[in-house]
C-alpha cells in the first residue's frame, strides 16, 4: 500500500506537476535568435525583449530570466525523466520479451536524455546566464574595455554555436533531443504492445517525444509538455479502469 501511494504521488508530480511547470516557463523561452537574420545569442539574451513573433516567446525578461528559467527547467526535466521510468514500470509484469526489451531501451534512452539535457542546461542555460551577467557587471565597472567586451561577446557567441557543447545543433543538444524522442517512442510501443495504453495515448506519448526533439523552446516545448500531460492522464485512467474491471 505504501509503495502504491508513493508511486501515485510520484506519477502526478512527474507526469502532471513537472510538465505543467515546463509548459508555462517554455512559453517565455525564445527561439530563432542565433543565426542570421537573428541578432545573435549575446545581442538577444543580454537584455529584455518584448514579444516578437520572429522569436516565438511571449516575452523575454533578460539574462536574469535566462538564469532562472534554466534553474527551474533542470530539476523539472529530471522529474519528467523519472515519470518516463514510472510509465516504463507498468510493463514490469509482462511476459512478452519484446515489451521488456523496448521498456529497457526506453529507460536507457531516458537516462541519456536526462544526462545531456542537464549538460545543455548547465552550459547554455544558467551557466551562460551567469557569464553574461558577470560580463555586464565587469563592463559597467570599467573592468573590461570596449575591445575586451567585444572579445568576450565573440567567445560566448562562438561557444553557443560550438559543434560539441553549443546551445543549438551541437552534439550535446542533439543527443539529448533525439534521446528524448526515442525514449518516448520506445515506451509508447512497449505500452501499446503490453496493452497498458491504447493507440491514442501511445501516439500522444510518441508525439511528445517528437515535439521535444524538435525543440524545448516556444512553441515546441509547451506543445510537448502538454502532450505528456495528456498521455500521462490517459494512461493513468486506462490502467485504473483495467485494475477495477
Amino acid at each position: 500500500m505504501r509503495h502504491r501511494t508513493l508511486t501515485t504521488i510520484l506519477w502526478w508530480i512527474c507526469l502532471l506537476g513537472a510538465p505543467l511547470v515546463l509548459f508555462v516557463i517554455e512559453l517565455f523561452h525564445p527561439a530563432n535568435f542565433t543565426f542570421a537574420p537573428g541578432p545573435g545569442m549575446y545581442q538577444y539574451l543580454s537584455k529584455p525583449e518584448p514579444y516578437n513573433p520572429e522569436f516565438k516567446a511571449l516575452a523575454y525578461f533578460g539574462p536574469q530570466w535566462w538564469f532562472w528559467l534554466h534553474m527551474i527547467q533542470t530539476p523539472m526535466v529530471a522529474l519528467v525523466a523519472i515519470g518516463l521510468w514510472i510509465l516504463a514500470s507498468l510493463t514490469n509484469a509482462s511476459t512478452n520479451l519484446l515489451v521488456l526489451l523496448l521498456a529497457w531501451l526506453s529507460r536507457i534512452a531516458t537516462f541519456v536524455f536526462f544526462i545531456y539535457y542537464t549538460a545543455l542546461d548547465s552550459i547554455g542555460g544558467f551557466g551562460l546566464a551567469r557569464t553574461i551577467l558577470v560580463t555586464q557587471s565587469m563592463s559597467s565597472q570599467g573592468k573590461l574595455s570596449p575591445d575586451q567586451l567585444a572579445g568576450v561577446v565573440n567567445v560566448l557567441n562562438a561557444t553557443w554555436v560550438d559543434s560539441w557543447v553549443g546551445g543549438v545543433s551541437s552534439f550535446v543538444s542533439l543527443t539529448g533531443s533525439w534521446a528524448a524522442f526515442y525514449a518516448a517512442l520506445l515506451l509508447a510501443v512497449a505500452l501499446l504492445l503490453d496493452r497498458k495504453a491504447s493507440w491514442i495515448p501511445a501516439i500522444v506519448l510518441a508525439a511528445f517525444g517528437w515535439e521535444l526533439q524538435m525543440s524545448h523552446t516556444m512553441p515546441h516545448g509547451p506543445i510537448a509538455f502538454a502532450l505528456l500531460i495528456v498521455a500521462g492522464i490517459w494512461v493513468w485512467i486506462g490502467n485504473r479502469s483495467q485494475a477495477s474491471a
